[in-house]
């Protein structure tokens, strides 16, 4: 199910690519291929574009890989998503569900129908793409991304240039005076739930070394 904060959801080219376990230079061609494309895809100067990705976007792009991930050629999910776009599907990868037997594409129209390469009792059922799980990782690959774990940083402008926890707003000084004070690794986390424990450690051994 789609909610409201999803909307505010963007991905630069990078992370977008990040998110669904693909190289730009794919991205970039299911681009040129109309398969998948940036909802927000301006020139604002001679060298500089905005390419961003959109909730939905995402949601596409995990869809395309792993469907070139069961061994489907990019031309047969293209020719689906061509041939659903003619039956006035807008976003065909994000509306309809999807399965695979084999290296055979089957979707289901709103009305329960299937449609593709065989009978709908051929399908193999547990081979249905799981639209709702795929959502789920474009939401967590908006959040914090695992390589920032247990790392610090400087931003201009962030904090008073104050070291912050690499990914997140929150200064180091204040989880040290969080721990000074003996608030436990729960409470802590709790309070900042952009945190993970590996944070913590840094945080506490910054404070010992001081």
């Amino acid at each position: 199910m789609r909610d409201d904060v999803d909307d505010l959801i963007a991905f630069p080219e990078k992370r977008a690519a990040e998110v669904a376990g693909v190289t730009v230079r794919k991205l970039r061609y299911w681009d040129l291929k109309h398969i998948v494309r940036p909802s927000i895809h301006r020139r604002l100067g001679i060298r500089t574009k905005v390419r961003l990705y959109g909730f939905d976007d995402a949601v596409a792009l995990l869809v395309v890989a792993e469907l070139r991930s069961r061994g489907l050629s990019l031309h047969s999910v293209r020719k689906v998503v061509l041939h659903l776009r003619s039956r006035g599907y807008e976003r065909p990868l994000n509306e309809l569900r999807f399965a695979t037997l084999g290296r055979e594409i089957y979707f289901q129209h709103p009305d329960g129908s299937w449609e593709g390469g065989a009978r709908p009792d051929q399908l193999v059922l547990h081979q249905i793409l799981n639209l709702e799980l795929i959502r789920d990782r474009v939401r967590a690959g908006a959040g914090r991304p695992a390589s920032s774990y247990g790392k610090v940083e400087r931003r201009p402008k962030t904090m008073g240039n104050k070291p912050v926890f690499a990914g997140t707003r929150v200064p180091v000084e204040t989880v040290g005076r969080w721990l000074e004070h003996g608030r436990t690794q729960e409470q802590i986390l709790d309070a900042f739930p952009d945190l993970v424990p590996e944070d913590i450690n840094i945080a506490r051994g910054q404070a010992v070394s001081a």
